[in-house]
């Protein structure tokens, strides 16, 4: 994948986090303007110009990679899971896998139509969505209500979101890593993750999922309500002066 900052420039990522993964079938990368429909090059521009980093899905992997492998670890770190949503899509097996994984983590999952679906054919926790239409939206986007309605979807909340992601993250690293101590938070990045777990456990959608909330837990009985080990570590020398 590509990774550029520059305005103007391919905002694809190859860092750990990005804010959105854009899904799609591969058959739907090909399809031509003139179908009626945005196109996952015009999705692209729409994003690059908003200057959002994106992660999508199908693109070249290297040859020993597992793409089951690859399509779960970029939904659990990415911010935002947009799925073109099409008869093609509804049938491919590794986009369907990331977005229930996505629906797993408590992502946030931005449906996006760009073709007529039923909704009975749609996935159970897609039905409850509204879905952001692209049918007759054609590039550029950022010219039509379609296209700022998306990106203004994907930055509501961005800092919350941001923090569920790399919140996710360190979480997982640490139980795939059979929760070495040496993983959990402290001193101000625990008070960080303490504030925003009160205020996460307390909202309707996008809660934090039960790892995260024993990872806290776990962090914040090791060091201290505060996370502050500098002070309890003054506080076990003072102790041992005496």
């Amino acid at each position: 994948m590509k990774n550029s900052n520059t305005a103007g420039d391919d905002q694809r990522t190859t860092d750990l986090i990005a804010q959105v993964f854009l899904a799609y079938a591969a058959e739907d990368e090909r399809r031509a303007p003139e179908d009626g429909a945005a196109t996952v090059e015009s999705l692209r521009r729409l994003l690059t110009q908003a200057r959002m980093t994106y992660w999508e899905y199908p693109n070249p992997w290297p040859p020993a990679a597992d793409p089951e492998t690859v399509i779960s670890r970029a939904a659990e770190a990415c911010d935002n899971y947009v799925l073109l949503l099409s008869p093609r899509a509804l049938s491919d097996a590794l986009c369907l896998q990331g977005l229930l994984f996505a629906f797993s983590m408590n992502k946030r999952v931005v449906p996006v139509l760009v073709e007529a679906v039923p909704t009975e054919h749609l996935p159970e926790p897609l039905q409850t969505l509204d879905a952001i239409d692209l049918r007759a939206a054609l590039p550029p986007l950022e010219q039509t209500s379609a296209g700022p309605q998306l990106i203004e979807t994907l930055q509501h909340q961005a800092d919350y979101h941001r923090a569920h992601t790399q919140l996710l993250v360190k979480a997982l690293q640490w139980e795939r890593q059979l929760r070495d101590p040496s993983l959990l938070l402290q001193g101000k990045e625990l008070a960080r993750y303490q504030r925003w777990l009160a205020v996460a456990s307390g909202r309707s959608r996008h809660q934090p999922i039960q790892l995260q909330t024993l990872y806290v837990a776990e962090s914040t009985h090791r060091w201290g309500s505060q996370g502050d080990v500098v002070t309890q570590g003054l506080d076990w020398l003072k102790r041992w002066l005496e």
